[in-house]
């Protein structure tokens, strides 16, 4: 099936019912789920490999702009800019902790939701 558009999200329900061509009431029909299920596979989520809580808290520190501001703490100790350094570290860990936090929590939720089904 092709889409009609690039962006479905800029059409009515309506629309999208018509264009899909299906019944906003009553749904699929059992031969038409079975052929879109042929046609496109199977509407599940495939799952995670399991990782390690710390490798997810190491990966927090991959990012171009953690790197800048190493690089950025590592110019205020050279400079004997002690508390901004310091300061530029907390940011760094406090990022990483929100971002460890986000991501346990999104993991969490897809396998409540694989659970669910």
């Amino acid at each position: 099936m092709k889409y009609p558009l690039a962006q479905p999200f800029s059409l009515s329900a309506a629309e999208v019912v018509s264009l899909m061509r299906t019944d906003s009431a009553n749904g699929l029909g059992e031969h038409e789920a079975g052929r879109r299920r042929n046609k496109f596979g199977s509407n599940t989520y495939p799952g995670q490999e399991r990782k390690n809580s710390w490798l997810i808290l190491l990966e927090q520190f991959r990012s171009p702009i953690v790197y800048l501001l190493f690089f950025g703490a590592g110019v205020s100790f050279y400079f004997k800019d002690i508390p901004e350094g310091a300061s530029i570290l907390v940011v760094i860990l406090i990022n990483a902790l929100i971002g460890f936090l986000m991501e346990m929590q999104a993991r969490s939720s897809m396998n409540a939701l694989k659970k669910w089904r």
